[in-house]
């Protein structure tokens, strides 16, 4: 049996979820899976280290995984915008 705890987090948990903002759908055509450290070239390594850490420390500050998607989200539009 698990604890309330654990389901708190086994439901929350990015890893055990399908993005919902990601194309296409599981098992079709145009589907993109959950990124996978070890498939990175060194600098995706870095990204992806460097956002990991980011996350954690927001999450540890408070802030909710919804609020920290939106942030990057946003960051994102910015950063595309000035290309």
């Amino acid at each position: 049996m698990s604890s309330p705890f654990q389901k708190q987090f086994s439901a929350k948990s990015p890893l055990s979820q399908v993005d919902p903002d990601a194309p296409g759908t599981p098992g079709k055509p145009g589907y993109e899976p959950p990124v996978v450290r070890g498939e990175l070239d060194d600098k995706g390594k870095k990204i992806y280290d460097d956002l990991k850490k980011e996350n954690d420390s927001l999450l540890k500050s408070g802030v909710s995984q919804e609020k920290i998607n939106a942030m990057r989200l946003e960051r994102h539009k910015k950063k595309k915008e000035q290309k």
